[in-house]
């Protein structure tokens, strides 16, 4: 596995945000973001703009990008705030054709964030809920990126980065939906990579562990599993008192290294940051998966009691 390296000495520190030389519009770099109306997409719309990109913050809720607006506004950053809802069809098709009409077809870097965090255990969790979490979590990142790809293709150039999870490495019980799409964001971002190289497209993934995001305030538990005589109700708090004793890390950290993977010459697939990410990315594919089982057991076995 080709893994880009953790960032060096206090990796929290955000980077100095120097004053971008001023270009024309046409000559600035374009790059489009999912869900960025808050946490990591948020949090990198901010960071391209400072650097003079030209951002299209996208966000299901537009609403919610009064903050972002005021601060562009403010800081004289070319940044828009379209709506583009990945599980809908026609507002990614209207979203990025809009975009690209404005561009002239141009576009730089697609920022694949949005995404929501679905757990419970597989019996508790149903068809529908399940089909839900892929939609947003794998289908929507398909569905965006098969959007902008032509244009790519026909400029020859071009880059796609997807932020997947240390969750796409290692698996732990009660989070089988967030795991299932994780993984398989794995496999679709290596694979794509190998299918535009030949455009010139770069294809990277992003790996990282716990940050301080809002990704678990919206988290949603499956519905069966809300239940006070569920069976899988010892298991389930052992799993959330686990999740909330995790040290998550501060966000320029992961920001730091997405500038990194967006903008380095020669960019490795696999990008981990983070808490866990070591262990996930290095250690886990080492370890014996009977020795792995039995250390799972013991945690959740240890703290449901």
């Amino acid at each position: 596995m080709t893994t880009a390296p953790i960032p060096p000495s206090r990796p929290d520190a955000e980077k100095p945000v120097e004053k971008p030389v001023e270009k024309p519009l046409n000559d600035r770099p374009v790059v489009l973001i999912t869900g960025a109306s808050s946490g990591v997409g948020h949090a990198a719309a901010r960071r391209f703009a400072a650097r003079g990109w030209r951002v299209f913050a996208s966000m299901r809720r537009p609403e919610r990008s009064e903050a972002l607006r005021a601060e562009a506004d403010e800081r004289r950053w070319t940044l828009q705030t379209p709506q583009l809802d990945v599980t809908d069809d026609l507002s990614v098709t209207r979203a990025i054709g809009a975009m690209l009409q404005e561009t002239r077809g141009r576009i730089d870097l697609l920022v694949n964030n949005a995404a929501y965090y679905a757990f419970g255990a597989l019996e508790e969790t149903t068809p529908d809920e399940l089909r839900a979490q892929m939609e947003t979590n794998l289908i929507g990142v398909h569905r965006v990126t098969r959007a902008v790809l032509p244009a790519m293709r026909e400029r020859r150039a071009g880059r796609i980065l997807v932020v997947g999870s240390v969750s796409g490495l290692v698996v732990l019980p009660a989070v089988g939906p967030y795991h299932t799409s994780k993984w398989a964001i794995e496999a679709w971002t290596e694979t794509l990579r190998y299918e535009v190289s030949a455009w010139g497209i770069g294809v990277v993934l992003i790996e990282p562990g716990p940050f301080k995001t809002a990704l678990h305030d919206n988290e949603v538990k499956a519905r069966a599993a809300q239940a006070a005589d569920s069976p899988y109700a010892g298991l389930l708090a052992a799993y959330e008192r686990q999740a909330k004793s995790l040290r998550r890390a501060e966000l320029p950290a992961l920001i730091n290294v997405i500038e990194r993977a967006a903008t380095a010459r020669r960019p490795p697939l696999r990008w981990p940051v983070g808490p866990n990410a070591f262990s996930a990315a290095y250690l886990r594919r080492f370890v014996p998966d009977r020795l792995y089982e039995l250390v799972v057991r013991f945690v959740f076995r240890s703290r449901s009691r």
